[in-house]
């Protein structure tokens, strides 16, 4: 048997291992981050596998006011 062969054969089979457990991992790794996320773990903030992005969608020239957003309450009080 050609020695060139199974080595192709081997370098194949590392590779397809590789890429296999790659995408296992990072299967693993989103569905843990889902399942934080669905927990509301605050955690996550302060995570490095987890990029945070703020993103807010105004109009062109708007500009970002840090604070707290205010919501009507309505009073339900049935009397």
């Amino acid at each position: 048997m050609d020695y060139a062969i199974i080595a192709a054969w081997g370098c194949n089979t590392i590779v397809i291992l590789g890429v296999g457990t790659y995408i296992v991992f990072e299967i693993l790794k989103r569905w843990r981050v889902g399942l934080r996320l669905s927990a509301l773990d605050e955690s996550l903030l302060n995570d490095e596998v987890v990029t945070v992005e703020i993103v807010t969608d105004a109009p062109q020239g708007s500009s970002f006011v840090a604070g707290a957003v205010a919501e009507f309450v309505e009073d339900r009080r049935d009397y």
